[in-house]
């Protein structure tokens, strides 16, 4: 019995260092990767996506343009796009236009459009047909010569306003010119002509064609006369009168107006009328043809020939039948 005790207890002791030995190898081992993991403290650098490197021919294939980002709704946070938010802004060179209604402020500087002219002139013409006075008529027959030698006061000259293709022209006329000679026969002693004339042609135009060659215009308008005949016949084989009258009246006219630039000095001008066709006057015409000369860029001189003609009388015996025509003279001054 004693001895099987011993035995036990040896056993138990035998089973105990093994179970030790055991432990201690297994606990005394080094561990492997796979077996044990550490785990390391979290920084913020290592949540930060992994970046690729990309070149920049995939980049070119890739994105539809340069610093272009196609996202849906996030932000890019790439160091190429916020390198690109520090650059300095580039702009286009394309012309910049304005929205419409919008003036440009260098054209509001601007003077106005309207453009001006005034062209005082001599009409040195001679007159001939018939006039008369409460139905005292006679015929007169005055050359450029004897209206010179005659003539008492005049005023003449020209007046327009010019804006795009439309224009406001005038022109004014007038004149005073009494004559005095011997009737031939014995009817009156002498005679004494005086005629006071006053004209304006208020018209309006608009320009048809123009380019550097010249230019050609429409206009109408009327033309006003104011004339006062006065007629002294001192006796002779009649009885002399002594008589004057004074009618005014309006025709409207509508005629072409040109200009020829030969050079940039020299240039041609011209203009017709017709009007009359028993509204205010039976008949009235005019024409001129001339040439002119530009000193500067707004003054120039022109020269050339005017005719003048109407045929108007009335119930209370007051006539003007005339022809006027002759050299014409002016300077034309731009502003």
């Amino acid at each position: 019995m004693k001895h099987h005790f011993i035995g036990n207890w040896i056993l138990n002791i035998m089973m105990l260092v093994a179970v030790s030995l055991s432990a201690a190898t297994v606990f005394g081992q080094e561990p492997t990767p796979d077996a044990t993991k550490t785990t390391q403290p979290i920084s913020r650098a290592d949540t930060t996506p992994e970046r690729t490197e990309v070149s920049a021919e995939t980049v070119a294939e890739s994105e539809p343009a340069k610093n272009e980002v196609v996202s849906l709704g996030l932000a890019d946070t790439s160091a190429e796009a916020t390198a690109n938010r520090f650059q300095p802004t580039r702009f286009s060179r394309a012309p910049i236009t304005m929205a419409p209604g919008t003036a440009d402020p260098k054209q509001s500087a601007t003077p106005s459009d309207w453009q001006f002219s005034f062209a005082p002139y001599l009409f040195a013409a001679g007159i001939s047909g018939t006039i008369g006075a409460q139905g005292r008529t006679t015929e007169i027959d005055l050359s450029i010569g004897d209206v010179l030698s005659n003539f008492d006061i005049g005023l003449m000259g020209t007046f327009e306003a010019k804006k795009g293709k439309l224009f406001f022209l005038g022109d004014l006329v007038w004149t005073k010119l009494s004559s005095e000679r011997e009737t031939p026969g014995d009817l009156f002693s002498t005679a004494k002509i005086g005629v006071n004339l006053f004209i304006l042609d208020p018209e309006v135009g608009y320009r048809l064609v123009e380019s550097e060659k010249g230019s050609l215009d429409a206009v109408g308008g009327v033309r006003i006369w104011s004339v006062e005949n006065n007629l002294n016949f001192t006796t002779g084989i009649l009885l002399g009168f002594d008589v004057s009258a004074r009618k005014a009246w309006a025709a409207p006219v509508i005629g072409v107006r040109g200009n020829l630039n030969l050079s940039p000095k020299f240039f041609l001008v011209g203009k017709f009328d017709i009007g009359g066709a028993g509204i205010g006057a039976d008949l009235t015409t005019q024409f001129f043809g001339g040439a002119g000369y530009r000193i500067t860029r707004k003054i120039a001189l022109i020269g050339g020939y005017r005719y003048l003609q109407v045929d108007y009388d009335d119930s209370t015996g007051f006539i003007f039948d005339t022809r006027m025509g002759g050299p014409m003279f002016g300077a034309k001054f731009s502003f």
